[in-house]
């Protein structure tokens, strides 16, 4: 028992490496890891005492995730154009909460994160079983897509998204 829980120990420091090294290297366009490398074994360790496992997603449910999420980003891009070359469009801002489904505290953070790259909306912040969302325009279907989001979310990452 003892030496399936250190291997698994070493598998998910591993597994944290491994994402870590990925992050980094994207964010600093491949240079600076002499700073890296201390930062991504700082990060790991950090993982591995607060018992967190790296992110398993489901093969099955990624190529929709990502065909979803990448259109999406394509409208919103389209609809920034549309807005700075037509500025008399207008706009209705307004703060909103959406009501999470996701009971993951992982889904529930990566949802946060990503809803800003959603068309016209960004969260703020999550309090208890709510998120606080920005809209451009109160107007626009903004809800569905996040809750599409959420749910795609849940798929990616399991029924748990574990902790």
């Amino acid at each position: 028992m003892e030496q399936t829980g250190l291997r698994r120990r070493w598998l998910d420091g591993l597994g944290w490496a491994l994402l870590y090294a990925a992050i980094w290297a994207l964010f600093a366009e491949g240079g600076g890891w002499a700073l890296g490398v201390p930062s991504i074994l700082l990060a790991v360790a950090l993982s591995l005492r607060l018992g967190t496992r790296p992110w398993q997603p489901s093969l099955r449910a990624l190529p929709g995730f990502v065909w979803f999420f990448l259109g999406r980003m394509t409208l919103g891009a389209w609809d920034v154009a549309v807005r700075a070359l037509l500025p008399r469009r207008p706009l209705q801002p307004a703060w909103l909460d959406y009501r999470l489904r996701a009971e993951s505290p992982r889904v529930r953070l990566l949802l946060s994160a990503l809803v800003g790259l959603l068309p016209g909306t960004l969260a703020s912040r999550i309090e208890a079983d709510s998120m606080r969302v920005h809209v451009l325009d109160r107007r626009q279907r903004w809800e569905p897509t996040v809750i599409e989001l959420e749910d795609r979310l849940v798929q990616l990452l399991g029924s748990g998204g574990g902790r």
